[in-house]
């Protein structure tokens, strides 16, 4: 994705690493070209796909038992030795988590057993797992509305109950990443988890962050903050750890306070607005942006912003929607004060609510769209041209059954009222069809 774009996005969970396996070598070389028609004839195997970086990502069927995953990842491995010498990497993934098949027998075994038991523990949302020097590295997230410190002592079991015993690296983050806990210590952090369940109870959190040395807890009310204050002060008297303590749902410059806190007393009772930031551009320009969870709020929060005085104050009010029930934006929608500040949310909305689309990113210059995995770009691009602004750089990108594909563009083009084979970008790999079925149905919806 282009850099310097003007919008700001929000920003979707990377997890872990990925290892490479290396099939291994034989005389002569062998080509991975069947390789996805086998893997696909597996029993075991619901969907199989090429990925970007050439690899293969495999969707287990959700009737295999957490104790048969060893044996399938373990028929699988062998599978890619018999087909290829080429480097392929599998990346296997069973109900929410997902791993790599890497090393020899034992630690494909170990890995696949160790997914197994992480396979017992409720309210992930999707994880990765790997192992690492003999420890075992995983980084999940939780499902909506599940808290991060509330799964990580289950988790932190799991992983002992498995095969690779050389200590845990562990992360998880609520669905929208704004809150996690990240440790390598979990028993120690128990005090800590209880605190933060303690806060909870007390008033809503805003967001926090916890790992092995410090806690950031931001409460969403000086009341709330106040609330808590004793158990957390109790907290780091208990432990060696950094503690900071805040409440707001607004950050902004220092030289900003006075009008974050007449923006926040507007945002802040508004229920579903989940932050808010004032941002510097330049010496004098400054810049809002509004996160919420649906559009409705985000419409709310836009009509009670243009009540106030204040907003005149910003040179773009910025809102980003976050997806309901998985990581990420759903809209993302940057507008200039002199155009009201309000119609790219309009375009931006109404396109992310077309068929096939899954994420829309809309700006004064830019216009970035993410489609369903499977989605016929063709029958999206007169909602797209009907958002398109002439002039816009678009790029519309694909995804894959197990998340958004951001970093391949499909198409890339300057909004034109007509387009032409030789003025839109395509990425290696896209179907010369889909590409003419785009502009044809391009061209067909009504002018600009």
């Amino acid at each position: 994705m282009r850099e310097n774009r003007g919008i700001v996005r929000g920003a979707a969970l990377l997890l872990g690493g990925v290892i490479a396996v290396t099939a291994l070598a034989g005389c002569t070389a062998r080509k991975p070209e069947n390789l996805e028609a086998q893997v696909a004839e597996d029993p075991a195997v619901s969907s199989v796909e090429e990925a970007a970086d050439g690899g293969y990502e495999i969707t287990l069927d959700d009737s295999i038992a957490p104790a048969d995953l060893a044996e399938v990842a373990g028929r699988l491995g062998d599978l890619a030795e018999s087909v290829t010498d080429d480097d392929v990497v599998l990346r296997l993934r069973a109900a929410a988590w997902q791993w790599t098949l890497a090393g020899d027998d034992d630690d494909v075994t170990d890995l696949a057993q160790a997914v197994g038991e992480l396979a017992g523990v409720d309210g992930i949302l999707q994880g990765k797992v790997w192992s690492d020097g003999g420890a075992l590295g995983i980084e999940a997230v939780a499902e909506a509305g599940v808290d991060p410190a509330a799964v990580i002592t289950p988790l932190a079991a799991a992983a002992a109950a498995g095969p690779i015993d050389d200590g845990v690296r562990l992360k998880v983050s609520d669905v929208h990443e704004r809150s996690s806990v990240e440790t390598q210590d979990p028993a120690e952090l128990k005090p800590a988890l209880e605190t933060i369940a303690v806060a909870a109870a007390a008033g809503a959190i805003q967001k926090y962050t916890l790992e092995d040395d410090s806690l950031t807890l931001r409460m969403r009310t000086a009341e709330g903050a106040q609330a808590v204050a004793p158990e957390v002060d109790a907290l780091a008297a208990e432990l060696p750890l950094d503690v900071d303590l805040s409440s707001g749902i607004m950050t902004a410059p220092q030289l900003q306070d006075d009008l974050a806190a007449r923006l926040s007393a507007i945002l802040t009772p508004i229920e579903g607005v989940v932050g808010a930031s004032i941002d510097t551009h330049g010496p004098k320009a400054l810049h809002l942006s509004v996160t919420t969870t649906d559009a409705e709020t985000a419409a709310t929060a836009q009509q009670a912003l243009l009540a106030s005085a204040d907003l005149q104050a910003f040179n773009s009010l910025q809102l980003f929607v976050l997806q309901q029930d998985e990581p990420g934006t759903l809209i993302t929608a940057k507008t200039m004060s002199d155009e009201g500040y309000v119609s790219n949310f309009d375009r931006a909305l109404g396109l992310a609510e077309t068929d096939g689309v899954r994420s829309v990113a809309l700006g004064p210059l830019e216009l970035d769209v993410v489609l369903d995995h499977g989605a016929d770009a063709a029958k999206v691009a007169p909602a797209v041209k009907a958002a398109a602004l002439r002039d816009q750089e678009a790029e519309i990108f694909g995804s894959t059954s197990w998340g958004p594909v951001t970093d391949r563009t499909l198409f890339s083009f300057t909004v034109l009222g007509k387009l032409h084979q030789n003025v839109v970008k395509v990425s290696a790999g896209t179907p010369d069809g889909d590409v003419q079925g785009f502009i044809d149905a391009w061209n067909d919806a009504p002018g600009l």
